[in-house]
């Protein structure tokens, strides 16, 4: 095949994509549903105390500004 031809079509990779996919037996991973994981031990102690600072800095924030005059 002439590099003129090559140049000349089309590329489309997702068609490329799902025929190899097809051709090689392998599995399509963007349709495997992805579980989120859990949370657990300090990490979420961590994010609780994260919570709880935001939460206290909008009420300070708030408060701030409620006092300008």
């Amino acid at each position: 095949m002439k590099i003129e031809d090559k140049i000349s079509k089309k590329v489309n990779l997702d068609e490329d994509w799902e025929d190899f996919i097809k051709e090689e037996g392998l599995v399509d991973y963007n349709k495997i549903p992805v579980e989120r994981a859990s949370v657990k031990g300090w990490i979420q102690i961590a994010f609780w105390f994260l919570r709880i600072y935001i939460l206290a800095m909008i009420i300070l924030v708030i408060i701030g500004f409620s006092r300008i005059h």
